[in-house]
């Protein structure tokens, strides 16, 4: 901890609003937009902060995200701080022409004359039967756009740093929030702002790595203590960015163990487990032990069903069972 940091135990949705309570109160430049935020729906994630600095600073707008995060790119480019809340990842899909085709780029095509200091907040993943426009992982397609930078926090404490780092970022940031953790609880430092985020190893061992982030941290620990019942230890790395992507933490933590496996929350092919294998593949291959393996969603919409929805992504029985391939393989 930090001169000046507190260690307090809250939620994920209570960190986020910390960071942001926190960060509004050190700068008048922080605002908040979005739809219901001043009553912090759906998730809580900015509750009673309009009681503290009134409807112009957390400010209600109406149901179009292309408009909120058009207003969001025109407050940043005019100094202001503003954080866009978007509830659902399909929701974004209508704000992203402002996202990537304004925020994103004003700043190289200004050459360097226009800052967009814009932080947008959307849920990512399944929360149980929200149905396929509102269960979406986006992180590998918002972690393409360059010139934004695209955080996946997995723990309270990870959220109120992200949120804060965000905050003092010159440049369009993406907390892609899987919605699965905002009722997680854990300790949270608060008060530290982070220069960098860069991965964390949440267990250590030796056996093999999990890289993930988000809910897949929870996930590769629930599998990691499965396997450790059969004395195989795996490490489990977390990141808590895609971009900008600590590839020397990822290298670091797989030249250990010798084995990797990439779980990520969208599907295999062209999202963010192909990237992962390919850091891993050019920073470690001289020791990997087996190939690097990815688990990733199913590529169908997410089905609305519960008992469906839980076959698509992945669990910690498919994680474990992955592993013991990794550990199994014999070239």
């Amino acid at each position: 901890m930090t001169a000046g940091s507190t260690l307090t135990a809250m939620s994920f949705a209570q960190a986020l609003c910390a960071a942001q309570e926190d960060a509004m109160a050190e700068d008048d430049r922080v605002v908040l937009l979005g739809q219901d935020i001043q009553a912090g729906f759906p998730f809580g994630a900015t509750k009673d902060l309009v009681a503290r600095f009134g409807p112009d600073r957390v400010r209600n707008t109406p149901l179009s995200e292309a408009a909120t995060m058009g207003c969001g790119v025109g407050l940043a480019m005019g100094g202001l701080r503003p954080v866009v809340e978007v509830d659902f990842g399909g929701f974004l899909l209508l704000g992203l022409d402002q996202l990537v085709n304004n925020a994103a780029k004003l700043r190289y095509m200004s050459g360097g004359q226009i800052s967009v200091p814009l932080v947008v907040r959307v849920g990512q993943g399944p929360l149980g039967s929200f149905g396929a426009q509102h269960t979406y992982s986006q992180q590998a397609m918002l972690a393409a756009v360059p010139g934004l930078s695209v955080l996946t926090p997995a723990t309270p404490d990870d959220a109120y740093a992200a949120m804060r780092w965000a905050l003092r970022a010159d440049h369009p940031v993406v907390l892609a929030e899987d919605m699965r953790l905002y009722s997680t609880r854990n300790e949270v430092r608060r008060g530290e702002v982070p220069e960098v985020l860069s991965a964390a190893v949440a267990l250590r061992g030796d056996a093999a790595t999990i890289v993930t982030y988000g809910h897949g941290v929870r996930t590769a620990l629930a599998a990691a203590e499965r396997l450790a019942e059969r004395s195989v230890h795996v490490e489990v790395l977390s990141l808590p960015s895609l971009s900008p992507l600590d590839e020397a933490g990822i290298a670091e933590s797989v030249r250990r163990t010798g084995r990797a496996l990439c779980l990520t929350d969208d599907p295999p092919h062209f999202g963010a487990g192909a990237t992962l294998t390919s850091v891993i593949s050019a920073g470690a291959h001289d020791v990997l032990q087996a190939p690097v393996l990815r688990l990733g969603s199913r590529p169908v919409p997410a089905p609305y069903a519960p008992g469906l929805e839980s076959l698509v992504f992945p669990s910690a029985d498919a994680v474990v069972e992955s592993v013991r391939r990794l550990i199994d393989w014999s070239g």
